[in-house]
């Protein structure tokens, strides 16, 4: 199931950015530069699982998820810059800035946060559906605002604070989300699933931490995998899914770092 998942993510990404691409524009190859490297889909798949466990049947949080992840992708091109973390690599490879150069860099970030809004509504959809994936729209957008990524960019830079709250956590909140677009999930099951986006964010910047010996808390760490776990008893085995992923958060963060000493 997962390496079906990856590949509806990867093909649904190709059709979208195919719908924007120029040819022989710089910009349209550093996009896909950012978005087809070697990224583990973390955001997608949480969306497509989510929307699993509630018996999706539409495909609307497929193209809600590829918007979480062009967002995605966006912020990590920012966030190399020489003027934000001056990051030379970015997955193993040139970060776009020193492959592309700091214009067309910041260009393909802007295209990005484009094509991931416009592709949310840039098709034909039941009037029915529509306000919802809308108001998923605005929240993608409210994410990027001065009260999201804008912010923690703004205070790690400013004050050195690394606020993965704002950072790290909106973006697999708004996952979430994109899976439970259209769904019929009770009120009680969408807080438990927000919640678990929220926690386990925090695990994944917590295990990032961890791993790049940023002092990053073991214990915290686990406390923080077990109360993402705890979000997902109402719903049972069918939360099988999500549980495969923060089980591979814990085993990334302590093998990995076992591996380093």
């Amino acid at each position: 199931m997962a390496k079906l998942d990856h590949e509806l993510i990867e093909n649904q990404l190709r059709l979208i950015l195919g719908h924007t691409e120029r040819d022989g524009c710089l910009v349209s190859e550093a996009i896909r530069y950012s978005v087809f490297g070697s990224g583990q889909r973390i955001r997608p798949l949480l969306a497509l699982r989510t929307a699993r466990l509630l018996n999706q049947k539409s495909s609307i949080p497929l193209r809600a998820a590829a918007s979480v992840e062009l967002l995605h992708c966006a912020s990590l091109i920012v966030d190399d810059l020489p003027c934000m973390d001056d990051a030379q690599v970015r997955r193993n490879r040139p970060a776009v800035h020193i492959r592309y150069g700091e214009a067309t860099a910041i260009l393909a970030a802007f295209g990005m946060v484009a094509v991931a809004a416009r592709s949310l509504v840039d098709f034909d959809v039941p009037w029915d559906e529509r306000e919802s994936i809308v108001q998923f729209q605005t929240q993608l957008l409210r994410v990027l605002d001065v009260g999201g990524l804008i912010t923690g960019q703004s205070l790690d830079l400013t004050l050195g604070i690394d606020r993965g709250d704002l950072k790290t956590v909106p973006l697999f909140v708004l996952a979430m989300r994109a899976g439970l677009v259209l769904s019929d999930a009770t009120p009680q099951e969408e807080d438990r699933l927000l919640e678990f986006g929220h926690r386990f964010g925090m695990a994944y910047q917590m295990a990032d931490d961890l791993l790049d010996g940023e002092g990053g808390d073991a214990e915290a760490l686990l406390t923080q995998l077990a109360s993402a776990r705890a979000c997902l008893r109402i719903f049972g085995n069918r939360a099988g899914e999500l549980e495969e992923l923060v089980t591979y958060v814990h085993d990334k963060a302590f093998q990995d770092s076992r591996s380093h000493r």
